[in-house]
């Protein structure tokens, strides 16, 4: 008997992302155009593209706030990524449920949204499952199904990869620095090095500030992704009492590229919910950033 094939199905548009294709596809290219209007961020995207030519694998961090407050600082990386070579990707979001046993993935079949199927890296997966990380790694689609974060990666990418691509979706509920730590030394053991592979790493940055506390707390943990210290980042999170949903996920990221010799980190953009409608009593921050 065949195996079914299982599609884990959109269940967040027309909450974080417009409803139908045409208007996450009319979303997205008003997003575009925005940048394409703006000096200062093509300029940035520029450079950047110009540093990313001779890399095969590179990570971004990006928010997932709904896509009229976190789109925009998003656009930026998914327009960068229009413009490279590349049709493998890994997503890793936090667990914003809590079900998670620790580390999920889903190993096989697809994932949807109002754009279309979109396969997972099966190769990987195998990978992942079969090398000896069963008590750290988790075959758990349920976990990934009510979480809203990588799906709202997914339309960005199939606008900019309208020939396909394939992904790997990771939910990281456990995000002290020790499992950050060996999450990381995992996935740079098991990536392909001679394909071009992209990690997109998800993390909205403090919740709930006042807009001028929001900006100076999260300028002080930028400094540190920027810098690339781990350890420095924890301590500015702890003695800051801050509230990043996926702060260790960003700790895989920053160990993940130092550990594939890519130690170097950019700022794309940042901007607060306020800076977008205006109420700047209780903030949230997004920023995106590309580590190469």
């Amino acid at each position: 008997m065949r195996e079914a094939v299982v599609t884990r199905q959109h269940n967040f548009n027309g909450i974080f992302y417009p409803k139908c294709s045409q208007e996450i596809v009319f979303t997205i290219e008003n997003l575009f155009h925005q940048i394409e209007a703006s000096p200062k961020d093509r300029q940035v995207l520029l450079i950047a593209k110009e540093f990313v030519k001779t890399k095969k694998i590179l990570t971004f961090i990006v928010p997932h706030g709904s896509y009229c407050y976190s789109g925009y600082v998003s656009s930026l990386v998914y327009y960068l990524i229009g413009l490279m070579e590349c049709n493998k990707f890994i997503i890793l979001s936090p667990d914003h449920n809590g079900t998670s046993p620790g580390i999920s993935i889903m190993d096989k079949g697809y994932w949807s949204t109002p754009l279309g199927r979109i396969p997972i890296d099966e190769e990987l997966g195998l990978k992942l499952k079969n090398n000896g990380f069963d008590d750290f790694i988790h075959i758990d689609p349920f976990s990934l199904s009510i979480d809203h974060a990588i799906e709202t990666q997914l339309p960005f990418l199939q606008y900019v990869k309208r020939d396909g691509f394939e992904f790997m979706p990771i939910l990281q509920r456990t995000q002290d620095k020790c499992a950050s730590i060996r999450l990381a030394d995992i996935l740079s053991s098991v990536v392909p090095k001679d394909e071009n592979v992209i990690l997109i790493v998800t993390s909205n940055f403090s919740h709930y500030l006042c807009y001028d506390e929001c900006y100076k707390k999260d300028n002080k943990l930028l400094s540190d992704i920027l810098s690339m210290n781990v350890d420095s980042f924890y301590k500015t999170m702890e003695e800051n009492s801050m509230t990043l949903c996926g702060f260790g996920c960003i700790a895989s990221a920053i160990n993940f590229s130092k550990t594939i010799n890519n130690t170097d980190a950019s700022l794309l953009k940042y901007l607060t919910s306020g800076d977008v409608d205006g109420n700047k009593s209780s903030v949230v921050g997004y920023s995106s950033l590309l580590l190469l």
